[in-house]
């Protein structure tokens, strides 16, 4: 059945396209659906409102219509210096400079030619083999690694922030934990077993450095909750058929 958004339909093609977008995601094609189908929800809305043109609305991007859609039906309010300076210090992690972690980890590569839950429940079950046996951590690095590491029993050696991807980052400087992580870490590269064996601290930098920054971000945290509960209540309204039933855009707190 074909995806349909109020009548309009998504064809197969722009389907298989954005599929290739979300390759990292735990279900790719509900992924995808979802992302297709609110981006036709947002347009519709802003067509009905007169926002686009219909003689120019194909070479207007998605973060324009967004952007017109906001300035007419959502506010988005900007944190205060008072929440920016309680973010700064409940994540002290982020901002600190010069740290570094000596960590190791076993990578299960995504490849076009495996299915991902193939791929994600390898990975899950060598997880579950190196937490109750944390000692065999370097053998299964070597057996099983799709990363040139595992031949040194994936020692990763010592990293420095902005030495790797950001979302390996992120798990890797975020807190105080060592041994190996209880939870597969999904990057662009696929699904990595960790283990952090050495943190090294840096330094604090003064909240006016960063205070900017920190504005930026709590505001575009806000600005994609607003924009989700606005785009599922679109969804509430809209008839949407032939997606999956867990792609439809949900109401989120």
């Amino acid at each position: 059945m074909s995806l349909r958004v109020n009548g309009i339909v998504i064809d197969a093609r722009r389907v298989a396209d954005e599929i290739d977008l979300h390759r990292d995601a735990a279900d790719p094609e509900v992924a995808a659906q979802r992302a297709l189908v609110s981006r036709e929800l947002l347009r519709q809305r802003a067509r009905d409102l007169r926002l686009l043109a219909d003689t120019d609305e194909a070479g207007v991007s998605d973060d324009a219509v967004v952007d017109a859609l906001f300035s007419r039906d959502v506010q988005v309010r900007r944190p205060t210096e008072a929440e920016c300076r309680a973010y700064f210090h409940e994540h002290a992690g982020q901002f600190r400079v010069g740290d570094k972690v000596q960590a190791s980890h076993i990578l299960f590569a995504l490849s076009a030619a495996v299915p991902l839950s193939s791929t994600l429940s390898r990975a899950q079950a060598a997880l579950d083999a190196v937490l109750a046996e944390p000692a065999s951590f370097e053998s299964v690095a070597r057996t099983m690694s799709d990363c040139p590491s595992g031949r040194a029993g994936g020692s990763l050696g010592m990293l420095a922030r902005g030495s790797g991807a950001p979302e390996f980052e992120l798990v890797l400087f975020c807190g105080d934990r060592l041994g190996v992580l209880p939870r597969l870490v999904n990057t662009r590269y696929g699904f990595h077993i960790v283990r952090i064996e050495r943190r090294v601290k840096g330094r604090m930098p003064p909240f006016e450095r960063v205070a900017e920054r920190i504005a930026a971000q709590l505001y575009e945290q806000a600005r994609a909750r607003a924009l989700r509960h606005y785009v599922a209540l679109l969804a509430g309204a809209a008839e949407i058929s032939g997606a999956n039933e867990s792609a439809a855009p949900t109401r989120v707190q």
